[in-house]
């Protein structure tokens, strides 16, 4: 019988998968993974530019974590 803690972990992952494909750049400097913000310097709105690379990389992890929650949700409720 499917509880909570399925249902929030497809609700979670699907969250975050369709957020990293929507808006990855986003996800990406709300992130860790492309450094911390206190190293910034200069004034508002002079960000480095987030590579091509990085942002593909944000979208893969926006299909594996759709998967897992597809996988999840196949597991769970079928």
């Amino acid at each position: 019988m499917p509880g909570i803690r399925e249902l929030l972990a497809v609700v979670l992952g699907a969250a975050l998968g369709v957020a990293f494909l929507a808006a990855p750049r986003t996800m990406l400097r709300m992130s860790v993974f492309v450094g911390p913000t206190r190293r910034r310097r200069g004034d508002y709105g002079t960000d480095e530019a987030i590579s091509a690379r990085w942002t593909w990389v944000a979208r893969g992890l926006g299909v594996v974590s759709l998967a897992i929650a597809a996988f999840i949700t196949y597991q769970t409720y079928a």
